[in-house]
């Protein structure tokens, strides 16, 4: 073989073998299990063994586990943090909005002597004590489902589903004092929750009647929702403007509207076909 077939032949087998590599990478070492899916930091969210969420600015990814939770810096997926969570069961994820650190919802499904429910603000990088608020006394198996807080006020309001009623949830506030309270509403049939920004005031659904209610720090509260049809809650901007979804008869979103305590609630955007209110993120609807 002269020199020229040579180069030429070094030169194939060096694509190849790149070409190679990139397949492996891409198909093998970096490829997806089944249970894998890449889901944006909107709204509440089931967590399902292998998600992945990005933080706001995409810095981070945390690929939540049936035993831990793994914290890679991107681009380039580096891991960079493994938090092992010793048993207990996660019920709750999501990266806060304007600033790396995650809420962490943890429970106990198995053991009958610790019935407790834990917050905990993770950081990506730090290993120190985490921030955590604990929930004592609740039957087994009860769960954080969704959270509402405001870096504003420093104020986080938990939804809790209590394993003995699992239709009916309750509610807890924390604040920057770490002191915890039970926040009693008006029904225990609550579907989403939301916060303003800028004040101590949930919003959240009652699913009894199709309402959407503020309740203030001072415990008064207000409907908000217009007067007629059923209305389900889509979430709070940071500007407090609150999208809610018009409910048709099959009890799927036929339409989006906007407003706030003070401004009355007018068409935003139809939607067709009509969805399941579960598919509606804030994130979605302010775009």
């Amino acid at each position: 073989m002269n020199r020229s077939s040579q180069i030429i032949a070094s030169v194939v087998a060096g694509v190849v073998l790149q070409i190679s590599a990139y397949l492996y990478l891409d198909q093998v070492l970096l490829a997806p299990t089944t249970s894998f899916e890449v889901i944006a930091p909107v709204g509440a969210q089931a967590i399902i063994d292998g998600k992945a969420y990005y933080s706001n600015d995409r810095q981070y990814m945390a690929l939540v586990k049936t035993d831990s939770v793994e914290i890679y810096s991107m681009p380039g997926s580096k891991l960079v943090r493994t938090i092992q969570l010793k048993g207990r069961e996660l019920s709750y994820f999501k990266w806060l909005e304007d600033r790396n650190l995650a809420l962490v919802g943890l429970h106990t499904e198995t053991s009958s002597e610790d019935s407790s429910i834990v917050l905990t603000r993770l950081n990506p990088v730090s290993e120190g004590q985490e921030l955590a608020t604990t929930i004592k006394n609740l039957p087994l198996k009860s769960k954080i489902t969704d959270v509402a807080y405001s870096t504003a006020t420093n104020v986080i309001y938990m939804q809790v589903q209590v394993s003995n009623s699992p239709d009916r949830y309750r509610v807890y506030r924390t604040d920057a004092n770490q002191e915890i309270t039970r926040v009693y509403l008006n029904t225990s049939r609550i579907g989403n929750i939301g916060i303003l920004y800028d004040q101590d005031s949930i919003v959240y659904d009652n699913l009894d009647e199709g309402t959407i209610i503020v309740r203030h720090g001072d415990g008064s509260w207000q409907v908000i929702s217009p007067v007629v049809g059923q209305y389900r809650l889509i979430g709070v901007s940071s500007k407090n403007s609150i999208y809610i979804a018009k409910m048709n008869a099959e009890g799927l979103a036929e339409s989006v509207l906007q407003g706030g305590l003070q401004k009355e609630f007018t068409q935003n955007r139809n939607v067709q076909p009509p969805v399941d209110i579960g598919s509606l993120h804030i994130g979605d609807v302010t775009q």
